[in-house]
């Protein structure tokens, strides 16, 4: 349920053709079931906004029906199953719901229709502050502040016109944006609910979902036994330095398992080698007595001291190669 809170006037500034409402604290409820509804009034025959530019009104091929929008697959690994996220919607539509939902980063400022004596409800993001409201013609267009959900998180605007034929604009700060509107009063309305979306924010979400699925897969798959599965390939030859030399390699379909009877004490990194003769990082890990490899590279280096240098001073290698070719 809404509930509507008054807007008390704690500061006019009237210039020629303009009027300020400024959000305060709730006043006391009315009687129950009644709608209470505070505005700051200006002169009766304001003056147009010189500088005000004409009503911009949302081409109707621009609004569509709500569509339900495409999904794209996010493949995290070939053994985990794919995630699938919603592409975030860019333009106007109207939802299944009847209310416009229009981008906060929109191209044009919303046009919002308003039958005279009927209120017009306009719903901002969750958790963010209204500061100030301001419009154009404060005394033939009434505007209150509201709230709704859990404990009043989900600020509203209020807007009723008195009449027909009016046109004015309407401009909404709060804690973390301001708000452009175009108003105008007319005997119908395709809708009289405007609810802002979010692109950027959802796209944030997207890519975080993204990346918790990613460690996720990285997470299991440090958690697979250790035990390869389907038959063994042990074609494998290894030379280099005797004291971090494996004690056998061999692979299955997809990793290669590089074990030692006992790790040593300074773990060597781990490179594929290109068919140029180039370290490349590939994914692996450690765990027990085995170097547990992504994938089947036929050549493999495990590096001591890899910051000096391919063959620096210091460096120390051992070469693991498979006998098909690996270089």
């Amino acid at each position: 349920m809404i509930r509507r809170s008054g807007v008390l006037p704690l500061l006019i500034i009237t210039f020629s053709a303009f009027a300020a409402v400024a959000i305060a604290a709730p006043s006391a409820p009315g009687p129950a079931g009644s709608i209470v509804v505070s505005v700051v009034t200006a002169p009766p025959s304001p003056t147009p906004i010189a500088t005000a530019m004409p009503a911009r009104v949302l081409p109707a091929a621009t609004i569509a029906p709500a569509v339900a929008p495409a999904a794209t697959v996010v493949p995290i690994a070939t053994a985990a199953p794919a995630i699938v996220l919603p592409q975030p919607v860019r333009g106007p539509y109207v939802g299944a719901d009847g209310a416009l939902h229009y981008p906060v980063d929109g191209p044009a400022e919303p046009q919002l229709a308003c039958v005279p004596l009927f209120i017009c409800d306009v719903t901002l993001e969750p958790n963010e502050s209204l500061l100030n409201i301001a419009t154009g013609d404060s005394s033939r267009w009434l505007i209150a502040a509201a709230q709704s959900g859990p404990g009043g998180n989900t600020p509203h605007v209020l807007i009723k016109p008195t009449s027909l034929g009016l046109r004015t604009n309407l401009i909404i700060t709060t804690t973390r944006r301001v708000y452009y509107l175009r108003l105008n009063s007319a005997s119908t309305t395709p809708y009289s609910r405007l609810t802002y979306f979010y692109p950027d924010d959802e796209a944030a979400a997207a890519a975080a979902a993204v990346e918790a699925a990613r460690l996720a897969e990285l997470s299991r798959q440090a958690e697979l036994p250790l035990q390869p599965n389907g038959p063994l390939d042990t074609s494998y030859r290894m030379w280099g330095d005797s004291a971090f030399l494996p004690f056998r390699v061999y692979a299955d379909s997809q990793h290669t398992f590089i074990e030692y009877a006992k790790l040593p004490t300074d773990l060597p990194a781990l490179f594929q080698v290109s068919s140029a003769g180039d370290d490349q990082i590939v994914n692996y890990r450690v765990k027990d007595n085995l170097f547990i490899v992504d994938g089947t590279p036929p050549a493999i280096d495990l590096v001591l001291n890899a910051g000096t240098g391919r063959g620096g001073r210091g460096e120390r290698r051992v070469h693991i190669r498979h006998q098909s070719g690996g270089r």
